[in-house]
């Protein structure tokens, strides 16, 4: 019986000892670099790792504090195709890239469909998370897919079609149309297809199609451009426009870069395409709904200026026109009436200025007056 142990350990040392050293020699060939080991990814290519969602213990998810955990990946990231968001690292490439040029637009690609979710770290703004994308159903690199594993928060997906527009969900091949124009709130940053304003007034309205002309990063030329070239492919069939103003469209040195500018615009496009109803969605940052929360002196949010007056001025133009206006931080604050508690302001958002799931329903629920 001793020979048989004696054996046994014999042959697992002798089969051991080798992986633990060459183990050994590739860990101290990727040192600071986030690696896997090589038995770990030969039992993944078996098929023999488990799922560490499944553990309860994932409740309690790890972050990155460390910037170069993910300035190590960068070569990765740029072979992958892979965008980082929010993040002051330039891993721009063609693969990664959302945004082009239409008609003389920026623009979405055409038929897109991107797969994104927010990196849980404290190494950056906690109130403008990094984001990660990548075309969806990619196959990642192992180290990769690893880290997006470990430190990445809940996927959505976000699709455009032919046009360059932001998928709306249903489909509805009506006549009349209603536009949601903007930048990334109205086109509906890091929440699903089916959670953007335009894709939930769609599924309330089967009467009319909604188009989502929104398109991350852009201002408030860009966004006239949209419209104009939105006003070409839909002549004579627009019943209404949704126009969201975001608190950083405010550049008065940009052409329609301040209120009196951008409201004389969409006065007349909407006479001239005889636009029967026009809304104005004000959409501010957390910074100026919640000061006591997000404007820590010296510290992020209270580098962000106070816009105030510029807000009174586009409310005041916008009902002097008629218009209907609408304000997600009045929005928010009837939010923490509701949940009686200052917190749940931050609820209607997913990062410093973009609306959640949450926020898009109480957007589409003042609109269509079931509030």
């Amino acid at each position: 019986m001793k020979k048989v142990i004696f054996s046994v350990l014999a042959i697992l040392l002798f089969v051991l000892l080798p992986i633990m050293a060459f183990e050994g020699f590739y860990s101290i060939s990727k040192w600071r670099k986030p690696h896997l080991s090589m038995l770990y990814q030969l039992s993944a290519l078996a098929g023999l790792t488990g799922n560490a969602k499944s553990d309860t213990a994932a409740a309690y998810r790890p972050y990155f504090s460390d910037p170069n955990e993910l300035t190590d990946l960068i070569p990765l990231l740029k072979q992958d195709g892979v965008g980082i968001g929010n993040s002051p690292f330039d891993v721009r490439t063609s693969d990664a890239a959302i945004n082009t040029t239409v008609n003389g637009c920026p623009s979405i690609k055409p038929n897109l469909r991107k797969e994104a979710f927010f990196l849980r770290s404290s190494a950056f703004n906690p109130f403008e998370s990094l984001t990660a994308f990548y075309d969806a159903g990619k196959k990642l690199d192992p180290r990769l897919a690893a880290f997006f594993e470990r430190y990445g928060g809940p996927h959505i997906i976000m699709s455009s079609n032919a046009e360059g527009e932001r998928l709306t969900v249903p489909d509805v091949a009506a006549e009349r149309i209603v536009l949601v124009a903007g930048d990334s709130v109205a086109y509906g940053a890091m929440i699903d297809d089916a959670d953007t304003i335009a894709s939930q007034m769609q599924a309330r309205d089967s009467t009319r199609r909604y188009v989502n002309l929104g398109v991350a990063g852009i201002d408030a030329e860009a966004i006239v451009c949209r419209l104009e070239d939105a006003a070409r492919r839909y002549k004579g069939r627009i019943d209404e426009l949704i126009y969201v103003y975001c608190e950083n469209d405010m550049k008065p040195a940009r052409p329609y870069g301040t209120p009196k500018d951008a409201m004389a615009w969409i006065k007349a496009y909407a006479e001239r395409e005889k636009i029967g109803k026009v809304t104005v969605v004000f959409s501010p940052y957390i910074y100026m709904v919640a000061p006591e929360l997000t404007r820590i002196e010296g510290f992020f949010g209270s580098t962000y200026p106070k816009r105030e007056a510029e807000r009174a001025e586009l409310k005041g133009l916008v009902e002097a026109a008629g218009y209907r206006w609408e304000d997600i931080g009045s929005l928010a604050r009837e939010e923490e009436d509701r949940q009686k508690t200052q917190f749940a302001v931050l609820s209607l958002f997913v990062d410093h200025n973009h609306l959640s799931a949450l926020g898009t329903r109480r957007l589409v629920d003042r609109l269509t007056g079931v509030d």
